[in-house]
């Protein structure tokens, strides 16, 4: 069966792909509390690991492309922290009032780093993960269903909106509005856009809230699943040494033994 891309997931038959949603998550997990409890000079290492992840499994372009989005809010950590640092003492390059600080330099880089291991790995996640996938394999595991459809709702939130802003600026530039030229011009296209997404997105949660109230969603009977996720021996195995893993680093990070 082909399976086409639904959101942010790409369909493909790689070794991460087959992987049970459930190891992805726990995956997922251990990597954002390394990236904030292991020492900054984890950091390169961690963003090599998902560089070699992401190369395996036949992503590394599209992750690479995907780095455009958060590329400005790194751009802005680097330099608010660079010249604006409080308390700094080692001034590379006075400019007046403030200054290019080396405390400031490395807390932008270090705090720009884990911000991008977080995003990678969330990104190599939801590339690799089909939410249907994520949400029977979560209440198969056993977590409440109203749990599961929270998840699956905030993984294709960001998803579902870019499919309706396009719709509405398609419609939109059918009836004359121009949506390219000067700054001015987009900021002035933006505003017939909001109204529309705002009110189509309310809609939507109350046509999902009726289909899921048709469906018996509150219900506590036993429930029958339309679809079974694969989940191979040796994921059970990578799940409880992912867990234990998690656990040693909590335990590190408690203990104080790391800085």
């Amino acid at each position: 069966m082909t399976v086409r891309a639904v959101g942010y997931f790409r369909p493909g038959d790689s070794w991460l792909h087959h992987r049970h949603p459930v190891t992805k998550v726990l995956a997922l997990g251990w990597l954002l509390l390394a990236a904030f409890l292991m020492p900054p000079l984890w950091l390169p290492a961690l963003v090599g690991l998902l560089a070699i992840v992401s190369w395996t499994s036949g992503l590394l372009g599209q992750l690479v492309g995907s780095l455009r989005i958060p590329a400005l809010l790194f751009a802005s950590i680097l330099i608010v922290n660079a010249f604006f640092f409080p308390g700094a003492r080692e001034i590379l390059i006075p400019l007046g009032p403030v200054g290019l600080s080396l405390e400031g330099v490395v807390f932008g880089l270090i705090s720009a780093g884990r911000i991008l291991v977080v995003f990678m790995a969330s990104i190599v996640f939801l590339y690799t993960t089909l939410a249907d996938d994520l949400l029977e394999a979560l209440i198969a595991k056993g977590a409440s269903h109203r749990l599961a459809f929270v998840i699956l709702s905030a993984v294709q939130l960001v998803p579902r909106l870019q499919v309706r802003a396009g719709a509405i600026l398609d419609a939109q530039q059918a009836r004359g509005l121009r949506v390219t030229g000067s700054l001015m011009t987009r900021a002035r296209a933006v505003i017939p856009l909001v109204g529309p997404i705002v009110l189509g997105s309310l809609i939507d949660v109350r046509e999902r809230t009726f289909a899921l109230e048709a469906r018996a969603f509150g219900a506590r009977h036993e429930r029958t699943a339309y679809r079974v996720v694969a989940d191979p021996p040796r994921d059970r195995w990578l799940r409880i040494g992912l867990l234990l893993a998690t656990a040693a680093l909590l335990a590190l990070a408690l203990g104080g033994f790391l800085p």
